[in-house]
């Protein structure tokens, strides 16, 4: 891994991006613009930008302190670059059609925010169950927590999470919030250990805190038409790479790609998702879970209308 790629986080910590030659190799060759649905610390646009010294970025991100990291990262590229603080599905508007040369995504919560010890994505440190990518909008994971109603929690873990024992913690989840208001990371975890247990290497609490921090982001909602709507603004050519770390956002991309092969004018170029190779999993064992996709729109929308 070049230096340049790697990224100093708070407290020590470094983000790795995952499959980065990966996401290299299946730039265009002839790439002039790109746009970073996820942003994040930016180790895949740094990268691109590096590699395509003619292209332009557009990039989007819904956490401001990865901007602001960000922003001062791609200084050397600040001509060629404009970054919007919000989500990818909701900020494509205005955008040209068949105007993107590759757009990428990374989908799911970031180096950043798992490592950072007072926003609640991690059991690992004690802090409030905020959990939100974007810290001013929406309701904290906390709130959820009190708010939402037995049934609804175990639907959460059930759909988010597959936690086997759903019900079982909606259950002490509402006991415990006659008496528990201002939820933290260690209450949440001690409380789903009681009625959870974790496969070998794997801690109870892992289910339940991924379940509620999709649900605190709305991740999946809305994730196919975001994904269908960057695909329509490729030009012919152009290519859309997604990175997912689990099943349900997995699930989402590759039924998105088959549909835009049926009925679209698109090729699936990863038949079977790219995975990490071993020495990466060794090296940076976040990157064990994540799946690539790639698909190339082939033909333009009038093409495909005739």
């Amino acid at each position: 891994m070049d230096p340049a790629h790697l990224v100093d986080l708070p407290d020590g910590a470094r983000h790795v991006p995952v499959l980065l030659k990966e996401i290299l190799s299946f730039a265009p060759a002839s790439t002039k613009r790109l746009l970073d649905a996820t942003l994040g610390l930016s180790g895949h646009s740094h990268a691109l930008l590096e590699t395509h010294p003619e292209a332009t970025l557009l990039a989007f991100d819904r956490d401001d302190q990865a901007l602001q990291i960000a922003s001062r990262r791609l200084a050397p590229f600040a001509e060629r670059l404009e970054l919007r603080h919000g989500d990818f599905r909701d900020g494509l508007g205005g955008i040209a059609a068949e105007s993107l040369c590759y757009a990428i995504a990374d989908l799911g919560v970031s180096s950043l925010q798992l490592d950072s010890k007072d926003r609640g994505f991690s059991f690992r440190f004690d802090a409030p169950l905020d959990m939100r990518m974007d810290p001013r909008s929406g309701r904290s994971a906390s709130d959820i927590l009190n708010t939402a109603s037995e049934k609804e929690l175990e639907h959460i873990l059930t759909e988010f999470g597959e936690e086997p024992k759903a019900r079982a913690i909606a259950r002490s989840i509402v006991m415990e919030r006659r008496n528990t208001r201002n939820w933290t990371t260690s209450a949440f975890s001690s409380l789903i250990r009681r009625d959870a247990r974790g496969r070998p290497g794997l801690d109870p609490s892992t289910r339940a805190f991924q379940a509620l921090r999709i649900a605190t982001n709305a991740e999946l909602q809305g994730l196919d038409a975001g994904l269908e709507r960057l695909a329509a603004l490729l030009r012919p050519g152009g290519r859309l790479a997604v990175i997912a770390f689990h099943s349900l956002e997995d699930r989402i991309v590759k039924n998105v790609f088959r549909s835009l092969k049926q009925s679209r004018g698109f090729e699936v170029l990863t038949p079977k998702p790219v995975v990490p190779s071993a020495d990466e999993s060794r090296a940076n064992p976040r990157a064990r879970s994540a799946k690539l996709r790639v698909v190339e729109k082939r033909e333009s929308a009038s093409e495909v209308a005739r």
